[in-house]
């Protein structure tokens, strides 16, 4: 069967419609994963017949080796949306050996989607409803026919010229939302990655600050690097106009950036320009293409968006590529990672101590560092880190976002809220910014319907993030809507199965379920990802009910990590104690974290599973004491 993007598929009570990416059960729209329905999609187009596994994993995944246990589990994904059971009985049938068959028997229609187009005016015009009242020979008269024919054609002329004065009075053309596709190193040395990776960011991050620009992070941007995929198609995933291409070339001190801007729905080439200049003034040849690029899609900039375009930098240029090089590990996004990158900085900034992107990034380091299980130990480095970068440069957003989270973990909840709206309204394109705004400032708050708007503008800025997708979970979780807190974790697992922080959210929400096997075996997976395959097996050792009170007192005392030298019990041990129905443990546990100001106590006073403590005076000074009431 060949695929035509005017047709839509059935099968059973589901719709297929490839030109949209689209599955539909009825009325309503079921969310795939990308890879999913790719799959989904490679074996309607051949019903009835075996598609090899090795055919099937080129075809959804051209351009990177996978191995066959991914594709496994996206057809276990799939069949759980098809509610097609684990062998596969109405829908996908398992060959062993060989691969998968679709089974169910498909039918071709004729695409209804665009039911405002003109031919279905047209066709509403035709229908026998509206021919109600006349005479059977009228309707069937040939000169009835062509008078009416005449008639629709007229009135479907002007149909069409009210479409396209709406369609251009309203700006329907206009490019308000960009994506910078990873540029190209033409420099011919692999090792130059981190600086064409950091143009890109760069470039990013003077485009981001237009305020009538919707502008792709990089999370989801670095995905596309190298791809192959067609632009209709990136922009369709991204939801964007326009996307931006190019390379940079990098030879000694010379440095040539080529850009090019396309309307990603037509792949039409609107506007390109090659850009030259010493390392030294590589931020100004940035700024004059992101201004260029403003100019070309008609956007009027504000005083304060020409005068930082216009505002002249120049660089040490060792200090800047030791910056680029931090950069480059720090966006990787781990402990270790985050170390590398701080070593980097420290570098730049001694070459160039007025350099205030390197104090920005160690500043952004150290508080991802407090944040991911360093502790507050972390925070007066992030902290004068961030203060020096505002010092040299008291427009930069990144310092102002990194210095909030610090005042946030030092329960400053109102100089965190200032520096909040000052980095949003400095880079309102700033994904991080409306992430961390929304996780660790207004959902600790109780302000949810805030929390839940900010992280789906972040999503919105960051579509393919996993972590954003996972915090935006999360704040349905605390906001008590625990289906749409499931349903966005289980959509961040099957883009990406391994990534460890859903596991931990999926954890919590099994548990204020009360589906503790289920909940355990999210943290053996997590333990299992995370490289702790000990603390996994005997975790699945004490799973089942008949385990379950040895369980909760291994977890309890070990603060829910299996490690035997988590041994005080905090935070972490409450929730256990609280499930062994043993509250006063769980006070003690929670005071302990409280003493030594964890992180993690911002989101006390609404973490469902500290519920049953929100009546004891204890727990209510210690939230007091945090600031949270």
């Amino acid at each position: 069967m060949e695929f035509s993007p005017g047709k839509a598929y059935v099968f059973g009570p589901y719709r297929l419609n490839p030109a949209l990416r689209e599955l539909h059960s009825g009325p309503e729209r079921l969310d795939l994963a990308p890879r999913v329905f790719d799959t989904l999609l490679a074996l309607v187009a051949r019903p009835g017949e075996v598609v090899e596994k090795d055919e099937l994993m080129r075809v959804v995944w051209p351009d990177t080796v996978v191995e066959e246990n991914n594709l496994n589990q996206t057809v276990h994904l799939l069949r759980k949306v098809l509610h097609d059971g684990e062998d596969g009985a109405r829908y996908i049938e398992t060959v062993p050996r060989r691969g998968y068959r679709f089974v169910a028997d498909v039918r071709a229609l004729d695409d209804d989607a665009g039911g405002g187009s003109e031919a279905s005016l047209a066709a509403s015009i035709s229908s026998p409803a509206l021919g109600a009242g006349r005479s059977s020979s009228a309707l069937n008269s040939g000169r009835f026919s062509k008078l009416a024919l005449a008639a629709m054609l007229v009135l479907l002329a002007f149909i069409g010229g009210v479409v396209v004065v709406q369609r251009y009075s309203s700006g329907a053309d206009a490019i308000r939302s960009i994506a910078v596709l990873p540029l190209a190193n033409l420099s011919n040395d692999p090792d130059q990655e981190y600086f064409a990776d950091g143009m890109t960011d760069e470039l990013i991050t003077d485009l981001a600050q237009v305020s009538e620009l919707k502008v792709v992070s990089k999370t989801s941007i670095m995905q596309y690097k190298d791809t192959r995929k067609p632009l209709p198609e990136i922009g369709r995933e991204l939801g964007v106009d326009a996307v931006v291409e190019g390379s940079v070339v990098r030879s000694g001190s010379r440095v040539r950036i080529t850009a090019q801007l396309i309307r990603a729905a037509t792949d039409r080439h609107l506007w390109a320009k090659t850009y030259e200049g010493d390392l030294r003034d590589v931020l100004e040849l940035q700024s004059q293409v992101a201004e260029a690029i403003t100019g070309e899609v008609k956007l009027i900039l504000t005083a304060q968006e020409r005068t930082r375009f216009h505002s002249p930098a120049h660089l040490d240029p060792e200090a800047y590529d030791l910056y680029l090089r931090g950069r480059y590990f720090s966006q990787q996004r781990s402990e270790t990672s985050f170390h590398t990158a701080i070593e980097f900085y420290n570098q730049s900034a001694a070459k160039d101590p007025n350099f205030a992107l390197a104090y920005a990034g160690l500043a952004d380091c150290y508080t991802l560092l407090a944040l991911w299980g360093e502790g507050t130990r972390r925070l007066p480095d992030a902290e004068s880190n961030a203060a020096r970068a505002l010092s040299l440069d008291d427009g930069l957003a990144e310092a102002h976002t990194s210095l909030a989270a610090v005042k946030v973990l030092e329960w400053n909840w109102t100089e965190s809220g200032k520096e909040f709206q000052r980095a949003l309204a400095l880079n309102p394109n700033d994904a991080q910014a409306h992430q961390w705004y929304g996780n660790i400032f207004l959902g600790p708050e109780g302000r949810h319907e805030e929390a839940i708007a900010e992280l789906k503008r972040a999503q919105n800025l960051d579509p393919l993030s996993p972590i954003i997708n996972s915090d935006l979970g999360y704040a349905y979780f605390l906001a008590g809507q625990y289906d749409e807190a499931y349903r966005q974790y289980q959509k961040v697992r099957a883009s990406d199965p391994s990534f460890l922080l859903v596991r931990y959210y999926l954890a919590q929400y099994y548990h204020v379920r009360g589906m503790y096997d289920e909940e355990l075996r999210e943290l053996a997976e997590d333990f299992v990802l995370s490289g702790r395959p000990k603390a996994a097996a005997e975790i699945k050792n004490l799973s089942g009910p008949q385990n379950r009170q040895k369980l909760f007192e291994t977890m309890a005392r070990t603060r829910g990590t299996m490690e035997d030298d988590a041994k005080t019990a905090n935070a972490g041990s409450a929730v256990w104690f609280l499930a062994l129905n043993q509250p006063e443990k769980a006070l003690d546990a929670i005071g302990t974290s409280f003493q030594m100001r964890e992180p993690g106590l911002i989101y006390i006073a609404v973490d469902p599973e500290y519920a049953s403590l929100h009546s004891d005076p204890r727990f209510q000074e210690m939230v007091r004491r945090i600031g949270l009431r």
